[in-house]
């Protein structure tokens, strides 16, 4: 006798196998296509935000404000003058014009100017700093000194005789020649600039100075402390 109970399971169960399977087999391609959406996905959103990172950037930069050229041109003072303003702070504060103005006062402070170049060049004389003293240290009217010397002394007269600390400017140039830093006395007088220095016996204006000196900076204007690169500004 057959037993047809075996049979039918067997029958029944083989079926269920290859479906099974079918169903394995249709599934992998599927999921092979979904990982490959989610990794073009993956990709797009990379490259999206990445897009987005750029033009950040470039709002960022775009959307800077504008400096004006003195802005730009600041520099730092030189160490020396730092070392001046702590022994002589007054000279390193803002001044105010002073001078009696009439119509004989634009005379008088063009001989002022010479007599204080004068004065100033022969009462320092223009020998090295003696040993105990440090080189970078500037002094008023010192009994030997260099050109840091010079420049701060006539710079000190001109604001006791009640010059405004705007139109008189420190400025370190290079001489053409040598390539030596050095240091002068610019003075704003009308629309001119003249140039006060201890290797010049009279008072030269800066446009027939510049044949000589190549300036590196200077003092501010606006600000006794401040010093700039900006030639214009002077």
């Amino acid at each position: 006798m057959v037993d047809f109970s075996r049979s039918r399971s067997s029958t029944r169960t083989a079926p269920r196998l290859c479906i099974d399977r079918l169903i394995i087999v249709i599934a992998l391609p599927l999921q092979r296509n979904i990982l490959r959406l989610e990794i073009g996905m993956i990709r797009r959103l990379s490259m999206i935000r990445h897009a987005m990172r750029m033009l950040a950037i470039m709002y960022c930069v775009c959307s800077q404000p504008a400096y004006s050229n003195h802005e730009t041109q600041a520099v730092a003072p030189p160490l020396s003058f730092s070392q001046f303003c702590i022994q002589y702070p007054e000279d390193c504060q803002r001044h105010d014009d002073r001078r009696i103005r009439d119509f004989r006062s634009s005379i008088q402070r063009w001989r002022e100017l010479a007599q204080i170049n004068s004065t100033v060049n022969f009462g320092i004389a223009p020998k090295n700093p003696p040993a105990s003293r440090n080189d970078a240290e500037w002094q008023i009217f010192p009994y030997e000194g260099n050109c840091g010397d010079y420049a701060v002394t006539k710079r000190h007269l001109l604001l006791r005789s009640g010059w405004p600390s705007s139109s008189v400017l420190l400025a370190e140039v290079i001489i053409r020649a040598t390539g030596e830093h050095h240091l002068v006395l610019l003075v704003r007088e009308g629309r001119a600039v003249l140039v006060l220095d201890n290797l010049s016996p009279v008072v030269t204006p800066l446009v027939d100075a510049l044949d000589r000196y190549i300036i590196v900076r200077a003092e501010s204007g606006t600000d006794p402390q401040r010093w700039t690169r900006d030639v214009a500004a002077f």
